[in-house]
C-alpha cells in the first residue's frame, strides 16, 4: 500500500522571483534525496503562491526497502602490522562501523565493511527528510528573524507535514510541523484543517486559493479576456508578465481600469512599459489594427469586493506615472538626440575604462579596424554616425526614469529629428541581441555596431578584471559573448576572424588597462571558445566535434560552423571510423617526430625516388590526386568525401612498411608523406580530437 506526502512552508509574502526559484529546487532536493534513502515513488509535484511553497509525492511505500552499504576503509597495507595483527586504523575503522575487525573483508586490496540497514518507517525517515528540503534551499536574499538563525526570505509562519492522514512532527526556524495550513491573507485568518495530503489541491482550491501557478495563470488569462469584451479590446499578454502577476496572486481577480485618452499621444512603448513594469498591468488594444485603447487590466489577490474602491486605486497610481513620463518626454523633445552626445562626459562607464564617450569612441576605432574587411564604405559610414548617437538616450529623463526604455527612446527621438529609418532603428538594435537566443540585429550597420559595442566590453571588462567566474555574471558578458558569435555567424560575407576581432577590441582599450594584454587575450580567446562550445552543444553538437573544429581557434565563425555541421554529418558514414583512425595514427607519428626535434615542413613532398615500396607509391599517388580534387571544391562536406579514397592506401601503408625506418632519409621521406596526410584532413578538422564510436 502506498501513500502520499506533504510539505507545505507557509511564510510571509514571498518576491514573486523567488518562488519558480524554490520550486524548482524543493522538487531536485526531494527527488535526490528520496532516491538516495531508497524509497520508491510515482511522482513529484510541487506547487507555490506568494505565502507557501509546497511539495507533493505520490506512491510512497510504508516502509524504505532494506539496504546493503559498502564502505571502503583503509588499504591492507596499514590495515597489518608486520606480526599479522591488526593495527589501530583497523580497529578505528571497524569500531566506526559498529563491527569487530574479524567482521571486515577485503576488497581491491582496502579493507570494506558491509553493513545491512534494516528500512524504517517511511513517515519518520520524512521527519528527518523534510527540515533538510526547506534548510537546503537557497534564494538570492534571505533574513533572520528568530533565535535559531535560521534563513529564509521571509520569516516562516506555519508548516504542514502529513503522510497521508498522519503528521510527519519535527520543529524548524521555531516552527512546529502541523496538520493545517491558512488560506487568503486577511480573508481566510482561521486554520484550515488537512485531514489528507492527498486532498491538498481541492481543500485549497475550494478555500479560494489556486496553489498551481499554471493554474492562475489560466485564470488570469481567462478573465482578463473576459473582462475587457465590454471595450471590444484585446489583452496584451506578455509571458514574462503574467509569470510574474502569477505569482503575486493566489486568487486572481481581473478588474478593468481607464486612463485618460490623451496620453495615448505619448508613444506605444513608453505607455506600455508604464503599464507594465511599474504598474504590472496588462495593456488592452484594438480586437484589429493593434492600436492601444485608454484600457488597462490590473489583477487583484481575494475575493471580488470592492472593485470600484480598487479600481480608483489603480487609476490614480497609473495616472500619476503617465503624467510623469508625458513630462519626461516633453522636456527631452526640446533637443535634438545630437545635442545630448556630449553630456555622455558625464556618465561614467566604467572607473578604469572612462565614460560613455570615451565607449563611443573606443566603439568608432573598431569599426575602423573592421572596415577594410568588410569594405562597404556607405553601410560603415552610417555605423560611425548611428555609433555616435548610439548611448545618447541614456542621459534623457525619459530613460533615466525608465531604464527599460533604453535604446528604443533612441530611436524614437531620432525618427522624431528626422533620421532615416536604417540609422534610427539601428539605435535601438545595437543592443541586440538582448537575451542569449534573443532577436538579432536587422540591418547591417545596426549589426556592425552591437559588434563593436560588445566586443569592446567584452575586452574592456577583460582588461580590468571583470571576468565571470562559476554561475557569477553581473556585467552579462557571456550574452555579450554569445551575441558576438550570433551576429557573425549571420553575416558569412564579412570573413571576420574572431581572433583577429579580440587584438583589435584589445588594441582599443585605454593604455592604463592595457598591461598585461597578453595574459588577456589568451584568457579571453579561451572564453569565446568556451561560449563557442557551449553553445553549439545546446544546438546538438558533439564536444569532440566542436573540439576537433575550434580546438586552438575558432576563425572565421561561418566557417567553423560549416566544417562542424560537414563533419558531423559526414560521421554517420560507414567508412568514417576507419579513416578517422588511420588519421590518428598518421597524426600521432607526425606529432611523435615533432616532438624529437624532427623538423616537418608542410609544403614539403617527398621524393618520388625514395619512395621504395608499392604501398608508399599507391599512397602518395592517392594523396596527390585528392589534392587536385580539392582544388575548387567549396562545400566542406565534399572535401571529406574526397578523402574517402585514402582510407584503404593509408591501411595498406602501415601494413606494409616501418615508418621509423633505419635508413634517414626513407623514414624522413615516409614522415613528409604522412605530413601530406594529416594536413589533407586538417583543412576541415583534426581528427585526433575525436572520439571513437
Amino acid at each position: 500500500m502506498t501513500k502520499e506526502a506533504l510539505l507545505e512552508i507557509g511564510s510571509e509574502e514571498l518576491p514573486a522571483s523567488f518562488i519558480t526559484l524554490g520550486l524548482r529546487q524543493l522538487k531536485t532536493q526531494a527527488e535526490e534525496s528520496l532516491k538516495a534513502s531508497g524509497l520508491a515513488f510515482t511522482s513529484i509535484d510541487v506547487f507555490g503562491t506568494p505565502r507557501r511553497l509546497a511539495v507533493l509525492v505520490q506512491g510512497l511505500p510504508e516502509r524504505s526497502p532494506d539496504q546493503k552499504k559498502v564502505i571502503t576503509g583503509p588499504p591492507m597495507a596499514v590495515a597489518k602490522d608486520v606480526q599479522g595483527q591488526w593495527t589501530p586504523a583497523a580497529m578505528g575503522f571497524a569500531r566506526k562501523q559498529g563491527l569487530k575487525p574479524s567482521d571486515l573483508t577485503i576488497e581491491n586490496d582496502r579493507l570494506s565493511a558491509t553493513l545491512h540497514i534494516k528500512g524504517v518507517a517511511t513517515r519518520n525517515l520524512l521527519a528527518d527528510l523534510f527540515p533538510q528540503w526547506i534548510s537546503k534551499l537557497e534564494f538570492p536574499k534571505s533574513m533572520i528573524w528568530e533565535p535559531t538563525h535560521f534563513r529564509y526570505p521571509r520569516p516562516i509562519r506555519w508548516i504542514a507535514a502529513l503522510f497521508g492522514s498522519d503528521l510527519v512532527s519535527f520543529s524548524l526556524a521555531g516552527v512546529r510541523s502541523a496538520r493545517w495550513t491558512l488560506g487568503i491573507g486577511p480573508w481566510a485568518p482561521k486554520k484550515i484543517a488537512l485531514t489528507h495530503a492527498g486532498k491538498y489541491l481541492i481543500l485549497l482550491k475550494n478555500q479560494c486559493v489556486l496553489v498551481e501557478p499554471g493554474a492562475r495563470q489560466e485564470a488570469i488569462r481567462r478573465s482578463a479576456e473576459q473582462t475587457v469584451k465590454r471595450v471590444h479590446g484585446k489583452v496584451i499578454m506578455s509571458s514574462a508578465l503574467l509569470d510574474q502577476v502569477g505569482n503575486l496572486v493566489e486568487h486572481p481577480v481581473a478588474i478593468l481600469g481607464n486612463f485618460d485618452p490623451a496620453y495615448l499621444d505619448l508613444p506605444k512603448e513608453v505607455l506600455i512599459t508604464c503599464l507594465e513594469h511599474h504598474q504590472k498591468y496588462f495593456p488592452v488594444e484594438q480586437a484589429s489594427g493593434g492600436k492601444l485603447l485608454p484600457h488597462f487590466v490590473g489583477i487583484r489577490n481575494g475575493m471580488s469586493v470592492h472593485q470600484d474602491l480598487v479600481r480608483e486605486g489603480y487609476e490614480r497610481v497609473l495616472s500619476a506615472r503617465l503624467a510623469d513620463a508625458r513630462f519626461f518626454f516633453n522636456q527631452d523633445r526640446k533637443t535634438p538626440l545630437a545635442a545630448k552626445v556630449d553630456a555622455l562626459r558625464g556618465v561614467m562607464f566604467q572607473q578604469k575604462l572612462g565614460n560613455l564617450f570615451e565607449k563611443k569612441e573606443r566603439i568608432k576605432r573598431i569599426l575602423g579596424a573592421i572596415a577594410p574587411a568588410v569594405d562597404e564604405t556607405e553601410i560603415l559610414q552610417k555605423a560611425m554616425h548611428v555609433t555616435d548617437l548610439s548611448k545618447a538616450d541614456l542621459v534623457t529623463d525619459m530613460v533615466r526614469e525608465f531604464p527599460e526604455l533604453q535604446g528604443i527612446m533612441a530611436r524614437i527621438y531620432a525618427q522624431a529629428d528626422g533620421e532615416d529609418s536604417v540609422s534610427a532603428q539601428a539605435l535601438e538594435e545595437h543592443y541586440w541581441p538582448i537575451t542569449l537566443r534573443g532577436t538579432l540585429p536587422t540591418s547591417d550597420v545596426a549589426a556592425l555596431v552591437a559588434l563593436a559595442d560588445k566586443l569592446d566590453t567584452l575586452a574592456g571588462d577583460f582588461c580590468v578584471g571583470l571576468i565571470p567566474t562559476g554561475s557569477a555574471d553581473p556585467y552579462g558578458l557571456r550574452r555579450a559573448a554569445v551575441g558576438t558569435i550570433r551576429i557573425l555567424e549571420s553575416k558569412p560575407g564579412w570573413k571576420l576572424n574572431l581572433e583577429w576581432l579580440v587584438e583589435i577590441s584589445l588594441e582599443s582599450q585605454p593604455d592604463n588597462v592595457k598591461e598585461g594584454c597578453q595574459q588577456t587575450r589568451i584568457k579571453l580567446n579561451q572564453f569565446m571558445q568556451q561560449r563557442f562550445a557551449a553553445m553549439l552543444a545546446e544546438r546538438g553538437y558533439k564536444a569532440d566535434e566542436i573540439e576537433a573544429v575550434s580546438g586552438s581557434s575558432i576563425g572565421t565563425v561561418p566557417v567553423a560552423l560549416a566544417k562542424l555541421e560537414a563533419l558531423h554529418h559526414f560521421r554517420k558514414q560507414p567508412d568514417f571510423e576507419m579513416l578517422a583512425n588511420s588519421f590518428k595514427r598518421a597524426a600521432n607519428i607526425v606529432r611523435q617526430a615533432h616532438e624529437k626535434g624532427i623538423g616537418l615542413d608542410g609544403t614539403d613532398s617527398p621524393q618520388a625516388d625514395l619512395l621504395k615500396e608499392s604501398c608508399e607509391r599507391e599512397l602518395w599517388d592517392s594523396v596527390s590526386l585528392a589534392q587536385s580534387r580539392l582544388n575548387g571544391i567549396s562545400s566542406f562536406e565534399e572535401i571529406l568525401r574526397t578523402m574517402v579514397p585514402l582510407r584503404e592506401p593509408l591501411a595498406r601503408f602501415f601494413d606494409g612498411v616501418m615508418v621509423m625506418a633505419d635508413d634517414q632519409s626513407v623514414r624522413l621521406n615516409r614522415l613528409k608523406l604522412l605530413n601530406q596526410v594529416t594536413k589533407l584532413f586538417q583543412n576541415v578538422a583534426d581528427f585526433s580530437k575525436l572520439q571513437n564510436g
